[in-house]
């Protein structure tokens, strides 16, 4: 207390700090024996007065020395730092208890005042950055010797707050060391960022050092920390170099990251870091770009950057796998992530205009649809291994853009497009007859290509088709049938048939819907006839559904779209009629009853109209019909109904 009534006269305050410490170094010697923390709280408040006298000692001018500068005051205090915790490496060897407990006390006070060293270091280091100083070899000197005490004090088991202290310490002295350089913001930058990789190399030197799986928790801290601040001190900036900011603190995290399995997040998000990085200076390139301007152009070059990524992974697998200490399938899923991303470039980019890249892009797509149709081939999982094959080949689609590129594309563009189902049948037929099994590959996503394939140009090209080429894709398709054993494969042959008739028809300017109703109507009864499943008894109601469709369709065409509908009517029903009593089939036999009767019916009606007195004729006719029945009824009613039992009875054998 006595202290506080020396404050403001120099002097007086000296002379009281020197008593109050001796005295208090008497004190201390003599409650050695009392309580320990006693004993530590008087050596705490000795250390203190000794500094505190030390310190107005400097502050009243220590004759023959000049008064100290600010920047004198932090080698004063780097100093008096190095000397404490000489006094403590000294003291904590000693066997006396007394000197134990100063050693402790001094080590309190020098970590004290450490932290004092380092914050006025700092403001002085933000004062030079922010242009109201510059830096000085004294502050450089400053910073050295501290920093030589904290290595002193720290070693040889250092913990995480001398860990922390020195990586602290040492920023400070790099940023007053290039503040002396121009442009030092950028410089520092660069420099944190080799701090962190030295950092991180150090790091794993002391693993390997010292033996340990688990280090302290500031080797890992510090290294990230150099990296984050030299990326965000490089922010705002964007060079040809910048890219690299990004890529070095993914290393960084990298080599942090694989030390223990639980940071393996991190090396996740460090590898997601790496590709950041080689799109930033990607896109840096593409800016400087002469000509630049494309959105095509650009998202190609990124659909590529990601490919050649893609490949990276597979191909250093070996050796990625022992660095980071991953397991196949995760680097597999790494890979297959960038393959989704680049294929969603690729296609996307086809909906832009490009300029110069189509060939780079169809080098893209190819290493693509490799990448992805290899992944199906000796899979585990063999419905996995299909749909890798399917989404190979739905990038096939994809990118028509870049491979109609080509030489081989134009030339298929000019002459030879009317010859594409033809073309496109061929290739077919070699997918489906080459031995994908044995190579490795499911057989179905194979067999479904070669379904899909001749129907894609066909369609495409519909306009300019040859006729043909149509049949040859219909030939392919029973080909199919047959070898299979797949009836249904013809249904496609009868689709391209009837579409190769309604364009015949439409060449020869045929308007009568009839004729494109037939092929239509046969094409429906083929289906009802030969179709695995309607034939089955359960499916019997089903088929004859479809057979009254197919034949009605025909039928009722042909009683309303024609000038002579009651000879071309009446032919037709006659016919249905006679094939339903030949196939024994109902369907047949009732459609061409109801169109005959409606026929027959409907040029009654015209003949009527058009010629009164033959309704004279029509009528008698009737009449004498409706006599002969009611007298012939009576006498042959035991007779008819027999006929009509009988009839009723074979009908229902009937299909």
């Amino acid at each position: 207390m006595v202290q506080f009534l020396t404050l403001g006269i120099a002097g007086v305050q000296l002379i009281s700090l020197g008593v109050a410490t001796a005295l208090m170094l008497v004190n201390t010697h003599y409650l050695r024996r009392a309580a320990r923390w006693r004993v530590s709280i008087a050596a705490v408040v000795t250390v203190g007065f000794g500094l505190s006298f030390w310190g107005m000692l400097l502050a009243n001018d220590i004759p023959g020395l000049p008064p100290l500068s600010p920047s004198g005051w932090l080698i004063a205090g780097a100093i008096t730092l190095t000397t404490l915790w000489l006094g403590y490496s000294w003291g904590i060897r000693r066997q006396t208890q007394l000197a134990q407990i100063y050693a402790r006390a001094i080590d309190q006070w020098a970590i004290l005042l450490c932290c004092l060293e380092l914050v006025l270091l700092t403001i002085h280091s933000l004062i030079v950055y922010w242009g109201f100083s510059s830096p000085t070899a004294p502050v450089l000197i400053a910073g050295a010797v501290t920093m030589a005490a904290i290595a002193y004090r720290s070693w040889p088991n250092p913990s995480n707050w001398g860990l922390y202290a020195l990586g602290w310490n040492l920023e400070l002295l790099v940023a007053e060391t290039l503040g002396m350089i121009e442009r030092p913001i950028i410089n520092l930058a660069i420099a944190n960022m080799a701090l962190g990789v030295i950092a991180q190399l150090a790091g794993d030197w002391w693993q390997r050092r010292t033996g340990q799986h688990h280090i302290r928790s500031s080797w890992h801290t510090i290294p990230l920390v150099y990296g984050i601040l030299g990326a965000l001190l490089r922010w705002g900036t964007f060079t040809s170099s910048t890219g690299l900011f990004f890529l070095t603190l993914a290393v960084i995290a990298i080599g942090v990251g694989r030390r223990q399995e639980k940071f393996k997040p991190l090396v996740y998000l460090a590898l997601l870091g790496v590709s950041v990085a080689a799109y930033e200076i990607l896109f840096y390139q593409l800016r400087q770009a002469s000509g630049a301007g494309y959105a095509g152009d650009g998202l190609v070059a990124m659909a590529a950057l990601g490919t050649a990524i893609m490949y990276a992974y597979r191909v250093l697998s070996p050796w990625l796998r022992g660095y980071l200490r991953f397991s196949r399938q995760e680097l597999k899923v790494i890979s297959h992530l960038h393959w989704v991303w680049s294929s969603c470039l690729l296609i996307t980019a086809s909906a832009y205009p490009i300029k110069s890249s189509l060939m780079v892009g169809f080098g893209t797509g190819v290493f693509l649809i490799q990448y992805a149709i290899f992944q199906g081939r000796n899979h585990q999982n063999q419905r996995l291994g299909e749909i890798w094959v399917y989404l190979g080949f739905l990038e096939v689609f994809g990118m028509r853009m870049y491979w109609r590129s080509t030489a081989v594309a134009q030339m298929l563009s000019g002459p030879l497009v009317p010859w594409s189902g033809a073309i496109a049948s061929v290739f077919a037929y070699f997918i489906y007859i080459l031995p994908w099994q044995r190579w490795g590959w499911s057989k179905r996503p194979w067999f479904l290509v070669a379904i899909i394939l001749p129907l894609i140009p066909i369609w495409e090209n519909r306009l300019v088709i040859n006729p043909i080429s149509l049949l040859i894709a219909a030939s392919f398709y029973v080909l199919l049938a047959i070898v299979n054993r797949q009836i249904r494969f013809t249904y496609i042959s009868a689709a391209l048939i009837d579409w190769l008739l309604w364009r015949w028809f439409g060449e020869l300017q045929l308007s009568n819907p009839l004729w494109y109703v037939i092929p239509l109507g046969l094409s429906l009864l083929y289906i009802a006839q030969v179709d695995p499943q309607l034939r089955q008894l359960e499916q019997k109601q089903q088929r004859h559904n479809l057979r009254l469709l197919g034949s009605g369709l025909i039928c009722v065409v042909a009683l309303f779209s024609n000038q002579w509908a009651g000879i071309v009517a009446g032919v037709i029903s006659v016919l249905v009629i006679f094939a339903g009593l030949s196939l024994r089939v109902r369907a047949f036999l009732f459609v061409g009853t109801a169109t005959f009767l409606i026929d027959v019916g409907y040029q009654l009606v015209i003949l009527m109209f058009d010629y009164p007195i033959s309704k004279w004729v029509v009528g008698l006719i009737v009449g004498i019909a409706f006599i002969w029945i009611a007298a012939t009824f009576e006498t042959r009613r035991e007779q008819m109904n027999t006929l009509f039992r009988n009839w009723m009875n074979e009908l229902r054998g009937w299909e």
